[in-house]
């Protein structure tokens, strides 16, 4: 992990200098065993998280972030893995487990892509099922602002949920999942 924190000291600086950054929370922040979950509003919040987020967290990224070899490797160096969005990755759901069994943040965008308002719609029950299957805490992260040169962006690290808060209500499987990660994202938006 010496070349993500080298990496996330020099992201630092350099956002500092073309953002006016505001942290909120970072008595929150979980050292370990937790799942990172925020929204996601640029290409650029895996970074910003990243570099003001006190604790290592491994990405669970895009797969076709990982078809360039330069780009595949700096990725795997910093500890990112590749999820396939199109289907249910069950490579990359095993891999996330293996990290929490381990004691290490997994990062997960539970909508799957960029969006500048929250739609329901594309919430994955994929995070649901994490969240229950490690039986961890979930740490909700909200970026607020945009990344326009020289403005504001709020970084807001919620307090964790813990695995009882998230506890379904008399629904199983896929559904149960599917609540779960739609409580995460409320505490993400600010609405739970």
């Amino acid at each position: 992990m010496k070349l993500y924190k080298a990496i996330g000291f020099f992201a630092r600086g350099i956002l500092r200098i073309f953002f006016r950054i505001e942290i909120e929370g970072k008595e929150y922040a979980l050292e370990e065993n937790g799942l990172i979950c925020s929204n996601h509003i640029s290409n650029w919040d895996p970074v910003f998280i990243s570099a003001f987020y006190p604790y290592p967290i491994y990405w669970m990224a895009k797969e076709e972030l990982f078809h360039n070899p330069l780009l595949r490797r700096l990725l795997t160096r910093l500890g990112a893995f590749p999820v396939d969005r199109e289907k249910n990755d069950l490579s990359a759901l095993k891999k996330a487990l293996r990290l929490s069994k381990k004691g290490c943040n997994v990062g997960i965008f539970p909508e799957g892509t960029r969006v500048k308002e929250r739609d329901p719609s594309l919430v994955k029950s994929g995070v649901g099922l994490l969240a229950m299957k490690t039986k961890g805490r979930v740490s909700p992260v909200s970026i607020r602002g945009n990344y326009r040169i020289f403005s504001r962006i709020k970084l807001v690290i919620q307090p964790p949920l813990e695995p009882q808060d998230l506890a379904p209500q008399g629904t199983k499987g896929q559904e149960a999942y599917q609540e779960v990660s739609m409580k995460i994202m409320d505490k993400i938006y600010g609405e739970g």
